[in-house]
């Protein structure tokens, strides 16, 4: 009898834990394509297939949702903690390259940059999620000047890729554009002048 009243409960919090990753993945992918200020609540609860006071339920205001898929879309230390650090600069190029980039951290921060209610957490989850860990990763002598300058680069790239698409930055890039980024962010990695 005591396995029968755990299952509901199992369910519920299965349940739970989807309907949470649905909205998350909705307000990720609304974040990134039309700022905070674009986004609605209204709009990311039908995505997830719900209603916006559930949403509400779970997050407790569109901010909050907002930094909370801020903070899930791209923890820049786990995704390259495994990767050697003499390889960094291309594993971060083959991210910047990717073209199966749905949910975008670089859109979200950046158009929560000029948003003045979203501009705080955007700022605070730079340095929290893409500078500490970026400094870690490469470490030495300078790590936050050379961290703050490899995140300008890939942001940079990453502008003229989609914001302002620029040839060969954009598109299908060949593997020498490829390359030159690779090896200009690894320059900096290892500390080269």
């Amino acid at each position: 009898m005591a396995s029968r009243s755990l299952k509901p409960t199992d369910e519920r919090s299965r349940d739970r834990a989807r309907t949470r990753a649905k909205i998350m993945e909705a307000a990720k992918v609304a974040f990134s394509k039309y700022g905070y200020g674009g986004a609605n609540i209204r709009d990311i609860a039908a995505e997830a297939g719900i209603t916006g006071a559930l949403v509400v339920r779970y997050f407790g205001s569109k901010e909050k949702l907002f930094e909370e898929a801020l903070a899930d879309a791209f923890d820049l230390g786990q995704a390259f903690a495994s990767t050697e650090r003499r390889e960094l600069g291309e594993a971060i190029v083959a991210h910047l390259f990717s073209e199966q980039q749905v949910v975008d951290l670089t859109a979200m921060m950046l158009l929560a940059s000029v948003d003045p209610s979203a501009n705080p957490v955007a700022r605070r989850l730079a340095h929290a999620r893409m500078l500490h860990p970026m400094m870690k990763l490469i470490g030495g002598k300078n790590a936050e000047q050379r961290a703050a300058l490899i995140l300008s680069l890939v942001t940079g790239v990453w502008f003229y890729r989609f914001m302002l698409p620029l040839r060969p930055l954009s598109g299908r890039s060949d593997a020498s554009t490829k390359g030159r980024v690779a090896a200009q962010i690894q320059r900096i990695i290892d500390g080269a002048d």
